[in-house]
């Protein structure tokens, strides 16, 4: 099978030649593994497209993510890297150790009507909440999915696609419509007292974050892509109670799911929500998703505690402790991701990746550790492994 073939058959619940192996490489990390300056990829989109692709190439994975970054001008002063508007004017200083994301000094920078801002609205953090009240939600810009097509997304993406071409399947990325949503816009303390305190606002918010994930997704499916990534990593229980969970994030990720399997039936949408998910699990599935991820090990349970709630429903992505790429040695990765494989993979319906991103300082030999797992372990006969899951992989 190619690639994009073994992972659009784990996705549909199916059982391909062997595992799929999806590392969650971001453009910090592929920039270390491909040796490229991260000031580039801050100022060239192309280039952050590109170094996530070409990474997961040299580590032999079957897919990389890909994500869309605003182009920014940048300078150094005094040690650290500042966006700057066309006029030189430092407009805030960009998180170089974290998610590269400008600090703005000023709220007047960031203007919620603005679609291009909008579009690449997590990579800038205004100093204060956005948003306050219903006036504030009702500016906020929905770019329709030929925006992306406008600002040069298309014809990026396009590129890359043609560089990698059946050497490795690319994902779609919609973003997030929920929580981490209206956190980048009003910060987690904010945005967490007004669920208790404002609900109306919250879901009013969620709703826009709904509207501009699903053009994004068809952005993605226009350009012929088949897998697309669906993100609310605050979303989980390590931050918010079930009840909250049920109430929030399950009607608008279930929109999502809906919009974009009405719009094209053959897409396959996996979330990526780390953290605890155990006690939301069931209801995950039936959000409409087609893939449930990254079995955060660092959420306190196992991927056979989700495999056992969810059988054959839907399948499952992750499990690999992300910490693992950076305490543990490659043999050690090798026998953790075995034991994923084991407890999720069973029958098909997995893919093996990290339970969350994958640290920059992490080297190419432990990337290459989960591969090594799957030719080794993630190999299908008849429909099942062709090992069986040992003893020692058992739920604890």
């Amino acid at each position: 099978m190619l690639p994009s073939e073994r992972i659009y058959c784990s996705l549909s619940g199916e059982v391909p030649d062997k595992v799929p192996n999806i590392p969650k490489i971001w453009v910090d990390l592929g920039a270390s593994l491909t040796q490229t300056d991260l000031l580039e990829v801050i100022m060239n989109p192309s280039t952050a497209l590109k170094v996530i692709a070409e990474a997961a190439i040299m580590v032999g994975a079957d897919g990389a993510r890909q994500f869309h970054l605003p182009k920014r001008r940048i300078i150094k002063k005094d040690g650290k890297v500042l966006e700057v508007n066309l006029k030189g004017k430092p407009l805030g200083e960009i998180d170089m150790f974290g998610g590269l994301i400008t600090q703005l000094y000023d709220k007047k920078d960031f203007d919620l009507a603005d679609p291009y801002q909008i579009a690449y609205q997590h990579f800038w953090n205004s100093p204060v909440p956005l948003i306050n009240h219903m006036d504030d939600v009702k500016a906020i810009a929905v770019p329709d999915r030929h925006f992306y097509k406008e600002i040069g997304c298309g014809e990026r993406q396009k590129e890359v696609i043609d560089l990698v071409g059946n050497r490795c399947a690319l994902i779609g990325d919609c973003d997030s419509a929920t929580l981490a949503f209206f956190v980048d816009l009003c910060g987690y303390q904010k945005a967490l007292i007004d669920l208790i305190d404002n609900p109306a606002l919250v879901h009013a918010v969620m709703e826009k974050g709904v509207a501009i994930a699903v053009e994004k997704g068809k952005f993605n499916i226009d350009l012929g892509f088949r897998v697309l990534r669906l993100n609310d990593s605050v979303a989980n229980m390590s931050v918010i109670s079930p009840q909250f969970w049920r109430e929030f994030i399950f009607p608008h990720m279930r929109d999502v799911c809906k919009e974009l399997h009405h719009y094209c039936p053959e897409v396959r949408i996996y979330c990526h929500i780390c953290g605890n998910i155990l006690p939301v699990v069931n209801d995950l599935v039936r959000t409409g998703l087609d893939c449930i991820g990254p079995l955060d090990p660092l959420g306190h349970f196992t991927p056979i505690q989700v495999r056992e709630i969810t059988g054959n429903r839907v399948a499952l992505l992750g499990g690999v402790n992300t910490l693992s790429f950076i305490q543990h040695n490659p043999e050690e990765i090798t026998e953790e991701a075995k034991k994923c494989i084991f407890e999720a993979g069973e029958h098909g319906g997995y893919i093996l990746s990290s339970g969350c991103v994958i640290p920059r300082a992490a080297s190419i030999e432990k990337l290459k550790a989960l591969q090594t797992a799957v030719e080794k372990y993630g190999i299908y006969k008849n429909g099942r492994l062709v090992k069986t899951r040992p003893d020692n992989c058992k739920n604890e």
